[in-house]
Parts: C-alpha cells; structure tokens; sequence
C-alpha cells in the first residue's frame, strides 16, 4: 500500500490532469489519469449500443455533468468489473482497427494466435481507410475461425469476452459497427475498452522476463496520449507519468524532409525553393500515403548511420520535438539548408534527427528513474513498447547507459536490463487488450511465432512434384543446407552420386551442371527460408526469411537489390548464442532485433556482411530454446565459416508485407534474379535456369501532397 501512495504522490500534478482531460473522454473509455492502476479492474464497459449516437450521448452527458446539471459519475462504479471475469478458463477476442490493425484470440490467458491483417489483405501496415471495411473483417474474423491453430482442442467459438483497444480515437462510423460484425462470426457475452498505451503496456510487461519494471509506451499517438510512462510490479500496473511528447509524429516528419530517406528526390527542390521565406522556421508539410509514409521512420534509422550529427543543426532538431504540439507545420531554416547543400548535408541532418530522438529519451527516463530512486521505489528492468521502442539504436543506448547490463559489476542502484516485445507496433495491442482482463499468471508466453501458417499450403505438395523440389530431410537437413549457403560442394554433407548441387537439386543438362557448380563456387547463394507459423510482429525471425552467409559486402548489397530498398538499409544477422559473446564481446541476447549493439572490429573485417555502416548489428540472438531448427541451422554454418551467424531480412516482394503463400513465394523464386532457392516447410526449390527477370529498382515514393505557406 505504501507503494501505491508514493507513485501517486509523485505522479498526480495540475499539468498531468489537464493533459489528461484532453485525450481521454472517461465517459467513453476508463479514465486515463495517471496514479490510476490499469487492467484487470481498468477496462471500461461498451458503450450503450456501440454506435455514433452513443458517442454523442456520452459527449452530452458529460457536458451536463460538467455543467453540474447531472451527478457526477462514480469511478468506482466506472472501473467494477464483474468477478466472473477473473475466471481462468475465460474466452477473449480481441480487436484493433487502426494501422496494423489484428486479432488475437486466447484461451484464458493463454494467447492462441494473432492475425495482422496486412498479411491476409496483402495491403502493407492495413491502414483504416479501406473500401469494404465490414466484408473485410468479416473475412479476416473467418480467416481467424478457420485457420488459428489452437492448444489442447479446438478453438473458441463463444467468447466470453470481446475487447476493443483505443475505441474512440477515430469517429468513423464504420468502427463502431466493429462488434456486431465480430457477431456475426462469433458468440461474444460482453465488450469492454481499453486504452491504446496501456495496452501496449501490459503486453509488453507481462511479455517480460521481470517481476517488476518502469514501462515507457510512446508512439505517434493514441486516445491516451503519446508518451506514457507505467510502474509494475507482480500482476499490478499503473500509470504514474504521461507527457505531450510528441516523439514519434516528430522522428516521422522530420524524415519526410530527406529525399533520400522518401525516394521523392524533387521534394529537395521544393524545400531548397522553401528557402526564399523569411524566419528561423519556415511552414512546410509533405503529405505520404501511409503505406509509404509509415515505413520512413525505419529507413530514416538505417540511413542516420551514415554521417556524423551537425552541431548546428542538433539544437534546431530539439526545439522541433518542443515545438511540435503546437507548430505541426513549421521546420528549421538551418536544417532545411543543410539538405540543400547535398548529399552530406543531408546524412548530416538525418543523423541529427536520430541524436536529438535518442537524448530527449534518455533525458526524460533518467529523469523518471531518478523520482523513483528518490521515493525508494526500485525496478528489475526498464520495458520499451510502442512503435518508437523500433528504434533499435536507442533501444541500446538506454540498454548501455540506464541498466547495469554491461556493468563489469553489479549495481544494484540500477535496472538490470531492458526488454522489449516482439510487437510493440500497433499489432501487438490486441494482445494487451486480452492480458487487460486476464493477465498471464504462469510462466511468460514466448509471442514471437503466433501468426498463421502458409494461406495456400495444401498446393505444396503438387508444386514440388511439378517442379522437382527435393525433401531437405531427404538430402541431410541443416548441414546440406549450410553446405549450400557457403557455396561448398554439397557432397560434404555424405550422399552418393557426384554430390554437386545442381546434380542432387536437379538440373536439365550436364553442361548446367557444371555451369551452376562454377557459379556456386564463386557466387553466394541467397535463399528464402518460408516454415511454419508467422512471426508475429514487423520482424522476420526465421520462418519468413531471406538469409545468406554475412563473408561478403556484396550478399548485403544484393539483398537490397532482390528487395528494392536503398543501398543504405541494413540487413540483420542472426547470431546462434554461443557465437555473442565473439561478435560483440558480450552476450547480448535480443531474440526479436530489439537492440544494435557494436559489432567488434575484427568480426567485421572477417565478415562485413554482418555490420551496419556504423559498426553496429540489428541481430537476432537464437538459442536452441528459442528455435531449434534455426539454431541447428546456424551452428551447422559456423562448422563451416567460422561462426555461427546468417544475414537475415523479411522474405517480402516490393511494397508487400511478409509472405504468407507458396504461390507469391514460387513467384519471387522464377523473377528475381538475386534469389537462388526457396526453402517452404520441407521441400527446397531451386531457381529455373531462365528467369522471367523483373527488374528490382528501387521503387520512387509518390507525394501526395505538399503545402507551403
């Protein structure tokens, strides 16, 4: 109890309570005061009928209770909820319509599967504005009933509870006929609200190895806010700070500036012609769609490696972020001057945004944990979620700077580590919203495979048979594959017969044979690796993968290229365990490329592959425990190159989400000309001799529109 009143104390201030009443409407969904506990007892009720006329009753009502015309409402009759919810064996759906919009369904709370929505539509992040928006979820409700692969038995088909995250944010009509259309798929008994952070927020915590944590939730926005911060402890979290800090909005829009970071090369035109007006800041937005626009936080990151910050331009990059509340349009002379002075004006400037981003961070957590440290309240570890915890370099800093994680020697006076989820994007808020009502008790529930398998798998076999793809299993497993990764003579792996690689894949002619064997000897294969269930999140973990031997600059380059990205973006290694502590000199365990630690200089002379420009690796850490197949995989590469690590990125064609079909993966496999195999379940397809070639340029971002006033 003493706990409670000191979090209280230290979070509750006029200015928090003012913020508060302008993003949340508590009539509507459970207040978001801070010192308020989330979940479990937090999750509001539907409104009346779950239409408009709700909202605007509900508006009404307020106004009148205000204007002390109506009793005020009771919280504690506003935060009840029934004891039967408490129940273990509980069935919960639940939905989230805005960008990376999902479903995730649980028994107890027990999550059984996730669907992201852009992996069934094929539409990049699914973003609300759809045409068919109720046939669209209909099918996407039916996808989930038909396919979701469930623990002991069959899936719910009655739900006890039904979850809405952040309902109110948007007042389209079409989201609030969201319930009924669940309806008419499933049984539902009752629907309640959660807000968008503290879902985000309760995912991420009970996805964590901690029994207690300080949890920052920020992203570009969400009905409650867009910085909150969160204590918990045991199965309690609850609010104690929230802030207008608008970081995520800011890191996006100062991205739209850089051409190269867009692809809109005449945008540098219109801001260097911007430059005519007078002022320190100038008025000027770029408007993306957000299939495009979405994606240029992580190139901006990626591309913010390649320069030094600019002294000059860092300080006008900070009063941006200050600013941005209240100056949504309005951009610094200095930074859009040194964009117009070229390339290097332009790296400049994006390693600005990147420094600027990461300070504000750490500057506002040092001062939270300081507060903390100050009412005695000590934490196992600090918990990032929400789409700014993508930021894998800040991510780290905080990791190295704010934990005793790389401390030569305890310090207890610190956090021990940091964690973040395998979605702490928009996707994974379905997942809070089930641990709301019924937060994870046992041991933590590993997330980062609850997607769904191939859409098309029963054509495999015949696809197999009409190409004359051999069983992996049939050929010696990881070790054949590891051999054909670093182009050795597959041989090696013990089978009859000359052993070559085109002759035990299969190959039309003698002379291809000896063409393909030549040219594995000098060329690096890529092969995309398509097994089981998806990964839940933004990041491919090895079941959606394309991978390749990290002993070569150019295996990064023609990544890039088989993907159409810039140059400049990164690859990620994945990096079995035992090989950590040799590439970086520490055991950095990240399971879902949630850090960028520095790559030791003598690992990235032996394999440049494996860095980024700035010396670091987004990796993926994989032990037996995590997946075995992938470990084995890897373990079997390091028997061979020295160490056991495989570049690694998202299997996906231009401007798509992650594969999720033989048919697009087969497509990918006969049309680029970088991509060599295709590895689906068991069955390891080769390239045909002739490609259908499809140019893989790197695609030009169209501008919807842009204002200069």
């Amino acid at each position: 109890m003493r706990l409670t009143n000191a979090i209280v104390t230290f979070a509750v201030s006029k200015a928090s309570s003012e913020a508060s009443s302008s993003f949340c409407n508590p009539e509507i969904f459970p207040p978001c005061d801070v010192g308020v506990r989330i979940g479990r007892d937090a999750p509001g009720l539907w409104t009346t009928n779950g239409t408009r006329l709700a909202v605007k009753a509900s508006r009404s009502s307020r106004f009148l209770r205000i204007s002390g015309r109506l009793p005020p409402v009771s919280r504690r009759h506003e935060l009840a909820l029934p004891d039967e919810v408490q129940a273990a064996e509980k069935a919960i759906i639940s939905i989230q319509a805005g960008h990376d919009a999902s479903i995730a369904i649980a028994k107890g709370s027990r999550i059984q599967c996730v669907l992201e929505l852009e992996r069934l539509f094929e539409i990049r992040y699914f973003p609300e504005a759809v045409n068919n928006f109720q046939r669209n979820w209909r099918y996407a409700l039916e996808t989930v009933r038909d396919r979701c692969d469930c623990e002991d038995g069959p899936c719910p088909t009655q739900f006890d509870i039904g979850i809405m995250v952040g309902f109110g944010l948007r007042l389209k009509m079409q989201f609030t006929w969201l319930p009924k259309v669940v309806e008419l798929v499933y049984s539902v008994d009752q629907w309640r609200n959660v807000n968008h952070h503290e879902a985000h927020a309760l995912m991420a915590y009970f996805s964590s190895p901690f029994r207690s944590a300080f949890v920052l939730s920020y992203d570009g926005g969400g009905n409650d806010g867009v910085f909150n911060v969160f204590l918990a402890r045991g199965q309690e979290l609850w609010r104690i700070g929230r802030k207008p800090l608008n970081l995520g909005t800011g890191y996006h829009r100062l991205a739209s500036y850089l051409p190269q970071v867009t692809g809109a090369s005449e945008l540098g035109t219109v801001a260097c012609a911007a430059l005519e007006e007078e002022g320190d800041w100038i008025d000027l937005k770029y408007s993306f769609g957000d299939s495009l626009a979405l994606g240029f936080a992580g190139k901006l990151m990626g591309f913010s490696g390649l320069a030094a910050p600019s002294k000059k331009v860092g300080p006008w990059i900070r009063r941006f972020y200050d600013r941005l509340e209240h100056h949504r349009n309005e951009v610094p002379r200095a930074m859009l001057e040194k964009i117009c002075e070229g390339e290097l004006g332009e790296r400049e400037v994006a390693a600005s945004i990147q420094a600027e981003f990461a300070a504000i961070v750490q500057e506002v957590l040092v001062d939270y944990l300081e507060e903390l440290e100050r009412k005695r309240v000590s934490v196992e570890g600090i918990v990032l979620t929400g789409g700014c915890a993508l930021n894998v370099v800040v991510n780290q800093l905080i990791r190295d700077n704010l934990t005793e994680a790389m401390s030569e020697e305890p310090n207890h006076s610190k956090p021990q580590d940091v964690y973040v989820p395998p979605a702490p994007n928009d996707s994974g808020l379905t997942v809070g919203g089930i641990w709301s009502v019924l937060p994870p008790t046992g041991p933590r529930q590993k997330l980062q495979y609850l997607g769904f398998r191939l859409w098309d798998l029963e054509t495999l076999d015949k696809a197999a048979e009409v190409r004359g793809a051999r069983r992996l299993s049939e050929l010696g497993g990881v070790e054949f594959l590891a051999h054909l990764l670093v182009g050795g003579h597959a041989g090696h792996a013990g089978h009859a017969g000359d052993g070559s690689t085109a002759s035990i894949l299969g190959s039309s002619s003698e002379s291809s044979d000896r063409e393909g064997e030549a040219k594995n000897r000098t060329r690096r294969p890529i092969m995309a690796v398509v097994r089981g269930r998806q990964e839940f999140g933004p990041r491919a973990l090895g079941h959606r993968s394309l991978l390749a031997v990290p002993d070569s600059r150019d295996l990064r380059d023609r990544m890039n290229r088989l993907k159409s990205r810039q140059w400049y973006r990164p690859v990620a290694p994945m990096i079995a365990e035992e090989g950590l502590e040799e590439v970086f000199g520490h055991k950095y365990l990240s399971p879902s490329m949630e850090f960028a630690p520095i790559v030791r200089e003598d690992v990235r002379e032996r394999f440049p592959a494996l860095a980024h420009f700035d010396g670091t690796a987004r990796h993926q850490s994989v032990s037996k425990g995590d997946e075995p197949w992938v470990h084995a995989l890897l373990l079997a590469v390091g028997k061979l190159i020295g160490l056991p690590a495989l570049i690694n990125t998202s299997f996906n064609s231009r401007g798509k989400p992650i594969v999720n079909t033989v048919a697009e993966s087969l497509q990918m496999l006969d049309e680029l000309a970088d991509l060599d195999y295709v590895l689906i379940e068991d069955w390891l397809f080769r390239a045909p001799e002739k490609k259908q070639i499809v140019h893989a340029d790197v695609p030009r971002a169209g501008v919807e529109w842009f204002s200069r006033r």
